[in-house]
């Protein structure tokens, strides 16, 4: 087995939070969840993570936006936008500011953990 990741879930729907957590530690993984933007940033800013699954719509900051300010205070992690609004702008535009991957809402569990081992291949 892998070694166990450190994992950070943004989104504003806690379902969503409550199921990226289920699927991560049935295989090993510490998981983390924030519900709004600005609770996720900071904790990143007083915590690492190996990765951080980011929705884009967040009621309080954009998804855009926390990608925008990883850039700028390089939190040393793999991004994995998650968006029930998928466009293929919105992905690209994710990429560009460093996402690793995107998946869209809603995703089974092989496509998260697929995801997952995917954007941490080298830790």
């Amino acid at each position: 087995m892998k070694k166990p990741l450190k994992v950070l879930v943004i989104d504003d729907e806690k379902v969503i939070c409550d199921a990226c957590h289920l699927i991560l530690t049935e295989n090993g993984h510490e998981v983390e969840r924030c519900l709004t933007g600005r609770q996720g940033l900071e904790v990143l800013r007083k915590e690492s993570y190996d990765v951080v699954l980011l929705d884009m719509k967040l009621p309080d900051i954009d998804g855009m936006e926390i990608l925008k300010a990883f850039q700028t205070e390089k939190f040393n992690t793999c991004i994995i936008v998650m968006t029930g609004y998928s466009t293929i702008s919105n992905a690209v535009e994710a990429m560009k500011l460093g996402a690793a991957d995107y998946l869209t809402k809603p995703f089974t569990d092989e496509e998260l953990l697929g995801a997952i081992n995917n954007a941490c291949r080298g830790l």
